[in-house]
């Protein structure tokens, strides 16, 4: 199809760099403007002149170029297959099946994964054909193939039909080994070795396989997993044991199977290095991001650092290793995030490259630990980021473990750039230097940047590539990095969360907490990435805004990047430590040379097909040198081919011609610049071309061709000084003249046909044609043509003879008239117009001709070419016959010679070569021969001609020597002796088949034995006795499969390399005995062995040989120690001693395992270290402290216990070693240890509610149970967590308590909330934290998280501003209360008063109150006349119901004293009965208990007095000696105060008294707070705070009932 023409877009114009300020003026209009003309009119209308030098212009503008269509060549098909063990062609060479231990012989049967290799580089027909089949493609493969998948049924038919079409050269089954990565080779099926795999899936499977896989890997993964393994591009199993690696290989979901990647992280200065603050500027400060959306991956971000200001659209963690996005370690990814995005709100200095754009951020980093981990597939979160709008994502991070290497992680990337080409991503190349750029940054769609020198802050000068930045190439030669950029001392935003961040200072402000830095430096690749992302996002917003490109795409703004990169330091670009050179964003959208301004020309909505070119033609000012590139996203590379393998898909081509018609190809360069000559670049999907100042102007044509794939978009790129013209350009090609026969005779008439192409855009107009004979100076033919189209072809055919004989030389000239101005043609450019061939014209005369092999003449061109070649079977004949007709065409008598040159084999690439064999050509008869006139008897002559192979021998069948394979040609020439120039010749063909042979011999099978767990060795000798190489397949198999290795190849099954003729090869065969299980196989056991061997290319080519292995007596045997609980211990070094306890009976299980075939004897000893420890060994009733003996029999294990005791007196630290030695009688001993240490064992099992539930207005109550499970007693603290605000909790049980070994407690937690919470869980939980000490210090923390559940709830509140009233009158008093429903459900109440006597009480009594709400109710107390003056009590009681009976009630009273108004005016006692408000009876009353009292007291006192005496007397006890002697003689002896020895004096302080009276007097408890329950005579309860006791005293009453 032709391409339309394009209309010029809006144009970015500035007039120079010290110009910059009209672009404020100018800008606006350029983004209102609507386009220009077309731009093939105003090249039409303004043509420009080199020599007037009108190229001079002082504006860069942007053109979209408007290109033809052409042919192009094919790169040449190598039929190669590049498997993860080397590359190899399947039509010769054997498969590589990897090894053994991966090996599948129903590999196709059980996958369904097929190989399908082209015919040609152009796979359209190919997949065309797949399609049509249903047959997916599920994997590209190098070269020129594609992994497919076929249906379990009729897969042999479907290769069939696959293989019989043009279009395919080969089909075959993938093996599994070719799906796992080489680095799990050694451990593929090893037991007990886990890892971490990254799996790729197939991409055919729906979700459901999806699920179901993710679940099969859920069930190999030893590690749990907090997410579904799965997506539809990755699985990330962990902990898998190597065992299930050959399994899963064989799992035909799996694409796969990678060692799991290990993830690593690896500006204002930078701004201006890169250009981008020029670019700003120059822009009008509008390029600065705004409309953009980004996404960012890294460790976290500090969300509210000032410098993201509300720019942050979201930050999301489902791709991350936990939930939390803080920057708690290094600080990296916000100091990543703040470099693209940052405003520098604290410091402008540190302002970030593009401050006006939106962002979301992906957090990757485990707090815990500060590593990198990512979960699911990177599709995946690139669909995540497009679907929430983000463009553009920059990574500054990657995979150190697979540096180099094309992993699933690059393989995912490249397939999601493919299916969304409009979002670009980018990545970090690495920090390690030499060591290889980091994966994902090896994807070939992804931008992959290095780091360059700053020289800011002490750093190493600007100009120069970090020395930490990773070098490439990739694995595969790709040129990685893409660019470099400043990446050493980048100031950017420290969190302030960060503390492992070790950047340099850079700025003096700091974070709120009035010490940390608010900014920081860092280096390397990871610093450099952000910066290139802002240089993308400023160039993706002027596509936008600018060139009104609404979505544009990643490999337009790829190409723009590279085209203008500037080389750093010697000129050497591309190279692997900057690949095309640092980022230069102005170079790139305003570029210009010498102060003089470029346009830039581009191109990225067109497909490309195989063998054909988009070709551009540029008026170009060569002063000012020229810059061109391509990039394209390329399909995902092979997930399962050799590392070393090209990952490229399709490939493109560019190609420059100069006007002068030199040519320059892509990404061929010397000294930082394009070189003629060279190859085409089969690697890259990025090409380059960068022409100097001072090449030759005129016009320059740029050429995108498509060497080989499938259909392929492509952007390109064009900056220099000139503009798109649109010229035709007729042009020859190889082939455009040739005839119908290429040795034709002297009169014979032929066809001539010819042929062209206009390989440029314009279409020609009429224009001629002429062919000539050069020999003979005649034009031959002469037409006129139509106007030819842009990338169109023409062709002519005419009939002719040639009257001489001899060569004849022919040109074709196109536009014989020069009437076409063409961009190449005799006068410009290259001449492309002319084509000359050379014709060799036999004279008539004579004439040979081969016979068909049924003695017929030939009668046309067909039977012809079938009489000049017979075909060969080698294996019944050596030789050849052809009967040759001799014939005399000319009108009288002649001798007649005929010359036969040698025997000659023609190669598969048309050259002749001298035959290995000896060949012999034989006449049945000699000439010269003389033939009669033609027409007369005896005109004609046959003779027959034996060609034969001489170093043939077929007289023997078995040693048999056939001829060599091949084409064997010779040519014959038929001439007139005595006129040598009147001849005719022809050339004969010899096929001789290949055919195939094969003899074997085995050797070394007599005596064949081996142990279980050895292996037997004998030779097979294969002898090829075909006549060719012949590739043969050995598959060897015991009766029982018994594992056999033939050679090296670590397999029972072998395809060997090919073997030349009568070649001779001994193979060792290897049959391993197996493991003697159960004692099977016995000693004395025999296995048949078969050896078949056959040829790949005929199966029914085979021998068989056989042998006998005889199994021999094994007496391997193995020991394991284990503790009671079946614990298997380790060495002495390696595991840590076992924890006991004094008194214990430690017990120590020794397994003794005979894993021979024969019954084995032993002697088993077991000792202490320490004497005072005894020891026991039992093997049954079998008991001893020093040795038993036992037997045990073949495959037989038998389980000896040791048991060890802990003496009382052994102290904490001791340690005794048990050391177990296992005897083999007249064999070997193995020893065994374990080491028991005295230890504190310290721990506390715990047990709770996970849910408590309570009603408001009550509080809840949840039980925790302790069980010291150690050897030592612990100290138990009880904290509260911290509750959320209103809530209040405490324990009823002390807060501080001891537990002994082996007891147990139970705490019970008291919890109270605030009102009106709503029914159900709550967010907020309550926690209890538990310390427990042991006696050494030691302590534990055990935190208990409740749930907390709120019950249906009413709670019903009384309360009332007073709780007294006085002096209410006759008339009574009206007061209010209010009545408040507290709780969370409605229902109906009632309000019950009690009246006191002679009072009436008025008040409303039921009511409806709704949760949260209030009701203000009036009561009126009325007293009547008999009511007393004193205070009285009115209880009012608020009853509440429901009819759900799961709703808790809470209801409340109040109590209100009154009185009635005083009116009495009595004095004395009455009066006082008044004031009091007592009634006048009760003065009687007084009285009258006032004598009862005084008579009592005295009867008593009268009764208890036997006589009388004083009053001293009375204290003293009846009968003391205090009362002996008179009453004189008493009293002098109590006031005698002398005493031996001592002296008394002072007296007693009134301190003293006091606390004596206090220790005398009865216990009075502390007051309680107002409203709560009394504390007991004790105090307040240990371990409780009045707090708590004001909230939950009463329920401690309830328990305790003192």
């Amino acid at each position: 199809m032709h391409p339309t023409s394009t209309v010029k877009k809006p144009t970015w114009t500035r007039k120079s760099m010290n110009g910059s300020r009209w672009v404020l003026v100018i800008l606006p209009i350029l983004l209102l403007s609507s386009g220009g003309p077309a731009l093939t009119e105003s090249l039409n209308t303004a043509p420009q002149s080199l020599d007037s030098g009108d190229f001079s212009t002082s504006e860069s503008e942007w053109f979209r170029a408007d290109p033809s269509i052409s042919r192009y060549e094919l790169r040449p098909a190598t039929g190669l297959l590049h498997s993860p063990f080397g590359p190899f062609d399947p039509l010769i060479d054997p498969i590589p099946l990897g090894p053994e231990n991966l090996f599948d012989q129903f590999a196709l049967e059980r996958t369904g994964m097929l190989i399908v290799q082209s015919s040609s580089p152009d796979l359209t027909s190919m997949l065309a054909l797949l399609e049509e089949s249903d047959l997916e493609v599920i994997d590209n493969f190098p070269d020129d193939s594609v992994v497919v998948r076929l249906s379990t049924e009729g897969q042999s038919t479907v290769i069939q039909r696959l293989i019989s079409d043009l279009s395919i050269r080969w089909a075959g089954e993938l093996p599994i080994s070719w799906r796992v990565s080489p680095y799990l080779f050694s451990i593929a099926g090893v037991d007990g070795h886990f890892l971490d795999l990254d799996i790729t899936p197939a991409p055919d499977l729906d979700k459901a396989d999806i699920l179901a896989l993710s679940n099969d890997m859920e069930m190999i993964s030893e590690n749990s997993i907090p997410r579904q393994i799965c997506d539809s591009h990755i699985c990330q199993p962990k902990g898998v044991n190597a065992a299930w690696i050959p399994i899963m290989a064989r799992d035909g979901r799996i694409l796969r199977i990678d060692p799991s990647a290990e993830y690593v992280v690896h500006n204002t200065n930078a701004s201006s290095i890169g250009e981008l603050q020029s670019t700003r500027l120059s822009s009008g400060l509008t390029l600065n991001g705004s409309g953009e959306v980004l996404a960012i991956s890294d460790t976290g971000l500090d969300d509210d650092h000032g410098d993201f200001g509300n720019r942050i659209r979201a930050i999301y963690d489902q791709y991350g290793p936990d939930n939390s996005h803080a920057d708690t370690n290094s600080g990296h990814g916000t100091h990543v995030a703040a470099t693209l995005v940052g405003d520098g709100a604290g410091d402008s200095f540190a302002e970030g490259m593009v401050p006006g754009a939106t962002f979301h951020f992906y957090q990757l980093e485990a707090d815990s630990s500060g590593m990198l981990a990512r979960w699911g597939s990177l599709y995946e979160m690139f669909s995540h980021s497009w679907n929430n709008n983000a463009r553009i994502q920059t990574n500054s991070w990657g995979n150190q473990n697979l540096a180099g290497d094309y992993s699933s992680d690059s393989r995912s990337a490249d397939s999601f750039l493919v299916d969304y080409p409009r979002f670009l991503v980018l990545f970090s190349a690495g920090d390690l230097a030499s060591g290889g750029i980091t994966p994902p940054g090896t994807a070939k769609n992804v931008l992959t940047v290095g780091a360059s020198t700053t020289g800011a802050y002490g750093s190493t000068p600007e100009g120069n590539v970090a020395s930490s930045s990773s070098r490439g190439t990739t694995s595969d030669g790709r040129i990685k990095p893409d660019l470099v950029a400043p990446g050493i001392s980048i100031c950017s935003a420290r969190a302030e969360e960060a503390i492992l961040a070790n950047g340099g200072e850079c700025s003096t402000s700091i974070h709120g907490d009035g010490q940390t830095p608010l900014y920081m430096t860092l280096n390397g690749s990871s610093m450099a990435t952000p910066v290139v992302a802002g240089a993308a996002t400023m160039i993706r917003q002027y596509l936008r805004q600018v060139e009104s490109i609404s979505e544009p795409r990643s490999d337009l703004i790829r190409a723009l990047l590279i085209n203008g990169a500037k080389d750093l330091g010697a000129s050497d670009i591309p190279n692997s430590a900057e690949g095309w050179g640092q980022l230069d964003l102005e170079n790139s959208l305003l570029p210009s040379n010498s102060g003089q301004d470029l346009n830039v020309i581009y191109d990225y909505s067109r497909d490309l097909l195989p063998g054909h070119s988009f070709v551009y033609t540029f008026e170009v000012n060569g002063n000012y040198g020229l810059d061109a590139t391509i990039a394209w996203n390329d399909p995902e590379g092979s997930a399962v081919a050799n590392q070393s393998a090209p990952r490229l898909v399709n490939d493109l081509d560019l190609k420059v011609i100069s006007p002068t018609g030199t040519v320059y190809l892509g990404n061929n360069f010397a000294s930082g610049f394009s070189t003629s000559g060279g190859t085409e670049d089969r690697l890259n999907n990025i090409e380059r071309i960068r022409i100097p100042a001072g090449a030759p102007s005129g016009t320059w044509s740029i050429i995108v061709g498509h060497a080989g794939g499938s259909l392929q978009n492509f952007a390109m790129v064009f900056s220099g000084l000139g503009n798109e013209v649109s010229h035709p350009d007729l042009s020859v090609f190889d082939g455009s003249l040739s005839t119908s026969i290429d040795n034709p005779l002297q009169g014979d008439t032929i066809l001539i046909e010819a042929a062209w192409k206009n390989q440029a855009a314009a279409s020609t107009g009429t224009y001629s044609i002429e062919v000539e004979d050069l020999t003979a100076g005649t034009i031959i033919h002469t037409s006129t043509r139509a106007s030819l189209a842009g990338g169109m072809l023409d062709s002519v055919s005419f009939p002719h003879s040639f009257s001489s004989t001899g060569t004849h030389r022919l040109e074709l000239r196109l536009d014989s008239g020069s009437v076409v101005q063409e961009l190449n043609d005799e006068s410009s450019g290259v001449d492309n117009n002319r084509l000359q061939i050379e014709v060799n014209v036999s004279q008539i005369g004579v004439r040979i001709t081969p016979l068909l092999e049924d003695g017929n003449l030939p009668t046309n061109p067909s039977q012809l070419s079938q009489a000049m070649t017979r075909t060969l079977d080698p294996r019944y004949a050596s030789w050849v016959l052809f009967d040759l007709e001799l014939r005399n065409e000319g009108t009288s008598e002649i001798s007649v010679g005929l010359s036969i040159s040698p025997v000659q084999l023609l190669g598969d690439d048309g050259v002749l070569y001298a035959p290995q064999d000896e060949w012999w050509k034989i006449l049945n008869e000699t000439g010269p021969w003389t033939l009669a006139p033609y027409g007369e008897v005896g005109d004609r002559l046959v003779v027959t001609l034996n060609l034969s192979d001489m170093d043939t021998d077929l007289s023997s069948e078995s040693e048999a020597v056939y001829a060599l394979p091949g084409t064997f040609v010779s040519d014959l020439n038929l001439y007139d002796a005595n006129a040598p120039t009147v001849s005719h010749s022809i050339r004969l063909n010899a096929i001789v088949q290949r055919v195939e042979g094969l003899y074997t011999i085995v050797a070394g099978t007599e005596d064949l034995s081996a142990e279980p767990g050895d292996a037997a060795v004998f030779t097979l000798s294969i002898k090829n006795t075909g006549n060719g190489p012949t590739q043969y397949s050995i598959s060897c198999e015991t009766e029982d499969r018994w594992t056999i290795t033939i050679g090296d190849s670590q397999s029972s099954q072998v395809t060997l390399d090919p073997l030349s003729r009568l070649q001779f090869l001994p193979i060792p065969i290897l049959i391993s005995v197996p493991d003697a299980v159960e004692g099977f196989p016995p000693a004395g056991f025999t296995q048949n062995l078969e050896c078949i061997t056959h040829s790949t290319s005929d199966p029914s080519l085979q021998t068989s040989e056989t042998a006998v292995l005889e199994v021999l007596e094994s007496l391997d045997f193995y020991t394991d120690i284990f503790d009671s609980d079946g614990n298997l211990l380790g060495p002495l070094g390696i595991d840590d001693p076992r924890v006991v306890i004094n008194e214990d009976t430690v017990i120590t299980d020794l397994v003794v395992s005979n894993d021979g075939n024969v019954p084995i004897d032993f002697i088993v000893e077991a000792s202490s270290s320490r004497n005072s420890w005894p020891i026991q060994i039992s093997l049954g009733d079998n008991t001893d402290d020093e040795e038993i003996s036992f037997t045990i029999p073949a495959g037989s294990q038998y389980t000896v216990r040791v048991s060890t005791i802990v003496p009382f007196a052994a102290e904490m630290g001791d340690t005794n070693t048990v050391t177990i030695r296992t005897t083999r009688v007249n064999g070997p001993t193995v020893t065994t240890t374990t080491q028991l240490a005295v230890q504190e064992v310290a721990i506390l099992t715990l047990a709770w509610d996970a849910i408590l539930e309570t009603a408001l207005g009550a509080p809840g109550i949840a039980q925790v149970n302790l069980h010291n499970t150690g050897n030592v007693d612990l100290d138990i603290s009880l904290t509260m967590g911290t509750l959320p605000s209103g809530w209040s909790g405490g324990f009823l049980s002390g807060r501080d308590f001891t537990m002994s070994m082996n007891s147990e407690a139970v705490i019970e937690v008291v919890v109270d909330l605030p009102s009106n919470l709503p029914v159900g869980l709550l967010s907020d939980t309550a926690s209890v934290i538990i310390e427990a000490r042991t006696p050494a210090g030691e302590v534990i923390v055990y935190t208990v998280e409740m749930e907390v559940s709120v019950l249906p709830s009413i709670w019903m509140d009384i309360s009332t501003d007073f709780t007294t009233i006085e002096d209410i009158g006759e008339g009574g008093q009206t007061f209010e209360i209010t009545i408040s429903n507290l709780g969370n459900t409605q229902g109906d109440s009632i309000l019950v008063i009690q009246s006191p006597e002679h009072w009436e009480i008025n008040a409303g009594s039921s009511m409806n109150i709704e949760p949260g709400e209030s009701s203000t109710i009036p009561i009126t107390a009325t007293p009547d006349e008999e009511a007393s003056s004193g205070l009285s009590i009115i209880l009012i009681q608020i009853n509440s119901t429901s009819s759900n009976s799961e709703v808790a009630i809470t209801d409340d009273s109040l109590e209100i004293s009154i009185s009635k108004s005083r009116n009495s005016g009595r004095g004395g006692l009455g009066g006082l009965l008044d004031s009091i408000g007592l009634p006048d009876w009760t003065m009687a009353v007084i009285v009258l208990v006032l004598l009862t009292t005084t008579v009592l007291y005295g009867v008593r006192m009268r009764r208890d007095s036997s006589t009388m005496i004083s009053p001293d007397e009375e204290l003293i006890p009846e009968g003391s000696a205090l009362l002996s002697g008179s009453l004189t003689e008493r009293r002098a002896a109590a006031l005698e105060t002398s005493s031996s020895g001592e002296v008394l004096t002072g007296g007693v302080s009134e301190d003293e008294i006091k606390a004596a009276l206090a220790q005398s007097s009865p216990s009075t408890p502390p007051p309680s707070p107002d409203g709560a329950p009394p504390l007991p005579l004790s105090g307040l309860p240990d371990g409780w705070t009045m707090e708590q006791w004001a909230s939950y005293g009463h329920l401690w009453w309830e328990q305790n009932k003192p």
